[in-house]
């Protein structure tokens, strides 16, 4: 095999797999994909120094570290300001309004899992770094090469930051928590938690295979010349990122909730757990307008989706020890599932709370959980 070859398979190869871990759309059985991946890596191996830098060979992770590093984001990754309801989501657009006139919207899912920055130099990932602190995060490149949906090349010069999330599916978060049963390791708590813990293996073999999937949401540093955030990443999305399922352009209050009740809709229909809806001015130079607090833009927020309820029963009342030495009474309750996290606990906070509000073992009770917040018991049903 020539090496102009060898750069078509790994082409082909690349299409192939793009289509297959992507887009969810197989055009080549996995017979011939096999085929094909084991002709590139046959020649791979026997001319190491020709292998291309994107090749999906690379994708197997193999890389054993003793530590993470740390890295600085090139621009601040910044977290985002919550609301809850639709008198807080007025509250905020009148802050835009106020500070510079009517503008568009741009809306999409807020998807929940691990935040990641990728940093691509010339066409080339060279590194990916986590939120951390939003200045200063760990490196791990490495990890993030495995995941099948980071291009590890794009059509781009120069610097560029593509920011995004890291999520876990919820079937492949079932199917991982049983694979760890069977091995006789403790279940991650929720696809969150097993995005996060797979991003920090020091052995990336590990990570590529935990099913890993990236959703871009932003930019860091760039040389785009889009007048719009929307347009930017429209871009983003050509270059061979996956783009959300829903996304919405809206003018008005009527028009954001509209879109927050239609995702709110689909949450069971959509395969990543999300949280929430992301509301951003659209247009990038009133975004340099309005600026910064000290911890979030001030023109974007989160619009919280509301807690998931779940009836379940109090199968016994045990007490947990903090490390204070505080003693807290916890319902252990029959297993139920909340968006892909199996509950079977939930606290009660307190003696007087129990009492309050009757909770005795053997009760039907309604249980919620909401983003970080630790599962309660809300109710006891007649």
């Amino acid at each position: 095999m020539t090496n102009t070859i060898y750069q078509e398979k790994v082409t082909l190869l690349k299409k192939w797999a793009h289509a297959y871990y992507v887009d969810d759309n197989p055009i080549a059985t996995d017979e011939e994909y096999d085929k094909l991946y084991h002709e590139v890596l046959d020649y791979e191996t026997a001319h190491p120094e020709e292998v291309a830098d994107d090749s999906p060979t690379k994708r197997v992770g193999g890389i054993v570290r003793e530590e993470f590093t740390k890295a600085q984001h090139i621009k601040r990754m910044w977290s985002m300001e919550d609301v809850f309801n639709n008198e807080e989501v007025q509250e905020w657009l009148d802050r835009v309004v106020k500070n510079v006139g009517e503008v568009a919207y741009f809306c999409e899912p807020k998807f929940d899992g691990a935040s990641m920055n990728l940093l691509y130099e010339n066409g080339k990932l060279v590194r990916a770094i986590t939120r951390g602190d939003g200045v200063i995060g760990e490196e791990v490149t490495d990890n993030v090469r495995t995941i099948r949906s980071v291009p590890l090349s794009i059509d781009y010069q120069g610097l560029i930051e593509i920011r995004g999330e890291v999520v876990i599916r919820k079937d492949d978060f079932e199917v991982i928590n049983q694979e760890r049963l069977a091995n006789e390791e403790a279940p991650f708590a929720n696809p969150r938690n097993a995005a996060a813990g797979s991003l920090r293996q020091l052995d990336s073999s590990i990570t590529a295979k935990r099913r890993l999937v990236f959703y871009p949401w932003g930019l860091g540093e760039n040389r785009l010349e889009q007048v719009n955030l929307s347009e930017k990443m429209n871009f983003i999305y050509r270059l061979g990122f996956l783009e959300p399922p829903y996304r919405q352009a809206c003018q008005s209050i009527e028009e954001i909730e509209a879109f927050y009740h239609f995702i709110i809709s689909k949450r069971d229909a959509i395969p990543m757990m999300m949280d929430g809806l992301v509301v951003k001015v659209d247009e990038v130079a009133k975004q340099e307008q309005l600026g910064y607090t000290v911890k979030v833009p001030k023109w974007m927020c989160a619009y919280k989706f509301p807690a998931i309820e779940k009836v379940t029963r109090v199968n016994a009342i045990t007490l947990q020890v903090g490390r204070t030495g505080v003693i807290t009474p916890v319902a252990e309750v029959e297993p139920v599932d909340v968006e892909g996290a199996v509950i079977t606990r939930a606290t009660l906070h307190n003696f007087d709370e129990i009492e309050r509000k009757g909770v005795m073992v053997g009760d039907a009770v309604i249980l919620i959980r909401s983003g970080d917040v630790i599962p309660k018991i809300t109710k006891v049903l007649a």
